[in-house]
């Protein structure tokens, strides 16, 4: 993995993660306000017994999840969706051997003020998609009831420019 992070263009290797991504490299096109990109991501429910997500609000039918730099990359990352969702909702339920398919937004907007500004390396790299699973239902769900990691997060991929 430590070659794969050096080089800027490698495509990672496909591996046997729970929730699989359309794509191993996604690239960001530039367009008004920022960059665009997204990803498809499966996830199959292997547990063996249903598997609960965190939703942002009633009408949602589908996970909260987030897109995160793959170790031992630190470099900030500005990419992908910031929930802001509202309490006290259901969580939802996946049977066991059954699946769910998520949009997952790789993009970035244009932050002209941040400070300090946002480096073209902060939208750029190696990642992972993380689904908020749960191994118990219930509302407003904490991190104690989370399932471990490898249990809920993508295969390896790239986002480059």
């Amino acid at each position: 993995m430590a070659l794969a992070c050096g080089n800027t263009t490698a495509v990672p290797a496909r591996d046997d993660s729970p929730i699989q991504t359309d794509a191993l490299v996604y690239r960001l096109r530039r367009i008004p306000g920022g960059y665009d990109a997204t990803a498809i991501a499966s996830y199959t429910n292997r547990t063996g017994q249903p598997v609960y997500f965190a939703r942002c609000d009633p009408t949602s039918t589908l996970p909260i999840h987030f897109v995160v730099r793959e170790p031992p990359d630190e470099t900030p990352s500005v990419v992908g969706a910031v929930w802001a969702c509202v309490g006290g909702v259901p969580t939802g339920v996946i049977a066991p051997d059954s699946g769910v398919t998520v949009e997952v937004w790789l993009g970035s907007l244009d932050s002209p003020n941040a400070q300090p500004p946002i480096r073209p390396e902060e939208r750029v790299g190696l990642f992972r998609i993380v689904f908020q699973l749960h191994h118990v239902p219930g509302v407003d769900p904490d991190a104690e009831t989370l399932l471990p990691l490898e249990e809920r997060r993508s295969n390896v991929f790239r986002i480059s420019f």
